[in-house]
């Protein structure tokens, strides 16, 4: 809508609005980027191909000319060009592999939304993440883990990732943190498990706060 303003005449959108233009300009943005993209690397296949036909077409002059120095060069820089793109698509591979089996875990034990993009990003920064092409297995180190195994069954068990993980689905009073729950007195905060941290706070913040607090601290 138009309203008056100072003696001027404005434009005024509402919040749906204004999130549906950004929206639009955020789709656009992305179609714009992969057709670069696309044409980028169209370009890049076409020089190639020039830059061969030209290499070839050198290549039978020195034969013909029997110029065995200038058919050694172009052999070489053959050989590096392939490696080049051999070890650029073995990068992309393994950047590929890994983000999948991360994802994988994430998706399978975060809470989802930005729970999960938090996750990625802690599990990104406490673990060394590699991709071996021989064996076609994810790799994982750092704080004990050396699997996919392992790095799920931390997540699951550490309470430093309690607040991103799916929360139980237990209630009554065998859930974690409930009522009469049953757990042993003086159970401190290290010794529940991810899920049964985050049960806690979502029934009760302040307990949440007091074990933390007992654990820690601060």
């Amino acid at each position: 809508m138009q309203i008056e303003h100072e003696g001027k005449t404005i434009t005024v959108y509402t919040e749906d609005e204004v999130e549906a233009r950004i929206a639009d300009e955020v789709k656009g943005l992305k179609t714009t980027n992969q057709n670069l993209k696309s044409e980028k690397e169209e370009l890049q296949e076409k020089q190639r191909e020039a830059t061969e036909k030209a290499r070839q077409a050198e290549e039978a002059q020195a034969k013909a000319d029997g110029d065995v120095e200038k058919l050694t060069r172009l052999i070489d820089e053959r050989a590096a060009e392939q490696t080049e793109r051999y070890n650029k698509l073995m990068g992309q591979t393994k950047k590929e592999k890994i983000n999948n089996a991360l994802n994988s875990v994430v998706t399978k034990l975060g809470a989802g939304g930005e729970y999960n993009e938090d996750l990625r990003d802690l599990l990104k920064v406490r673990f060394e993440f590699d991709y071996d092409n021989e064996s076609g297995k994810v790799k994982v180190t750092g704080d004990g883990v050396n699997s996919l195994d392992e790095l799920e069954a931390k997540v699951k068990e550490g309470a430093r990732y309690a607040n991103y993980l799916a929360g139980s689905k237990a209630s009554g009073g065998g859930a974690a943190g409930g009522k009469g729950s049953g757990d042993p007195a003086g159970k401190k905060f290290n010794e529940y498990s991810g899920a049964e941290l985050k049960a806690i706070k979502e029934a009760d913040a302040s307990e949440y706060d007091r074990l933390r607090t007992q654990h820690y601290g601060t």
